[in-house]
């Protein structure tokens, strides 16, 4: 690649090394990159220091740097971590997204899942693991894993295969193994499947507990994409009402005590049989009732409790 004639270096101007020169020669010193923008000009700085540096280095810093590169990703997390946790974005951005969409174009969902990643990274260092994943896709597959399935998994990756031989995909046989062979059952069209991916991501559920919650009602997609929690636990209602509930409550109680007599007597039997088989207190016991009895009425649009 290199050819030395009459003191003279010609370079191929593919190579690497050339193309950080203005004119592919390494002797003329023009480095076209000096007054471009960032990040451009830092990476191609460091690319420029390490050239430079190679040439008076033993290999083993070398493979240490190549080391440390791969596993950048963790660094990345956490500098997202860090723009998110401490809500650095504010002075400039109204939220999280709008930063990631505008100043590092990334898609929300994608930030998020590279913080996931890094922090499954950082875990099994924890649990003492001294090899990981090489890259955010590997880790990415062990995100929804808790910490006893990770290790379990991570330790069945590596007695199976050494180092160099694992791959996202063979990761991904370990973790689900069979389930894999179900995925993609229902025919969808590909970009159809991409966005379910891309929301339940956003959201952090899965693809197919986003579909179950859309089409038991739980969640709806406005037409702008974002989302509204349609029903919540009644469990969560009991505890903390919206507002807007109580009033209907308070509506619907006033209609009831009116109607016909096997309403209420059926509202009457479900507090004297709650009455019976709890400890918690009376009130409690009543908004649990009546919000079963709301329910079970017939309501068929809930108020809508939005996050």
């Amino acid at each position: 690649m290199i050819k030395k004639t009459n003191n003279v270096i010609n370079i191929n101007h593919n190579s690497a090394i050339a193309l950080l020169y203005t004119n592919g020669e390494e002797n003329k010193n023009e480095l076209f990159w000096e007054s471009i923008d960032e990040p451009y000009k830092s990476i191609l700085e460091e690319c420029y220091d390490c050239i430079e540096e190679g040439k008076y280095q033993q290999l083993d810093p070398i493979t240490e740097n190549i080391k440390y590169s791969r596993l950048n990703y963790i660094k990345l997390g956490i500098l997202l971590y860090q723009a998110k946790y401490y809500k650095l974005y504010k002075k400039k951005h109204q939220n999280f997204k709008s930063y990631c969409e505008k100043e590092i174009y990334y898609r929300v969902w994608r930030a998020n899942q590279v913080i996931q990643s890094a922090q499954v990274a950082i875990k099994l260092v924890k649990y003492g693991f001294n090899i990981i994943p090489q890259n955010e896709t590997q880790a990415r597959i062990l995100i929804k894993l808790n910490s006893e399935e990770l290790i379990k998994k991570w330790q069945a990756v590596l007695n199976k295969y050494k180092p160099h031989q694992i791959t996202a995909n063979r990761i991904e046989r370990i973790v689900f193994g069979d389930q894999i062979r179900k995925k993609g059952t229902i025919k969808l069209p590909i970009q159809v499947i991409k966005e379910i991916e891309n929301k339940s991501l956003e959201i952090g559920l899965s693809s197919a507990d986003l579909i179950t919650k859309i089409i038991t009602g739980e969640l709806l997609i406005n037409s702008d994409g974002s989302l509204e929690k349609r029903i919540v636990e009644k469990e969560e209602i009991i505890e903390n009402p919206h507002p807007d509930i109580v009033k209907l409550w308070e509506k619907d109680l006033n209609k009831l005590a009116f109607q016909e007599r096997n309403k209420i007597d059926d509202f009457a039997e479900d507090l004297a049989e709650e009455v019976k088989n709890t400890v918690t207190d009376v009130k409690k016991v009543i908004k649990k009732c009546f919000i079963r009895s709301f329910f079970d009425s017939g309501q068929k649009n809930p108020p809508c409790i939005c996050d």
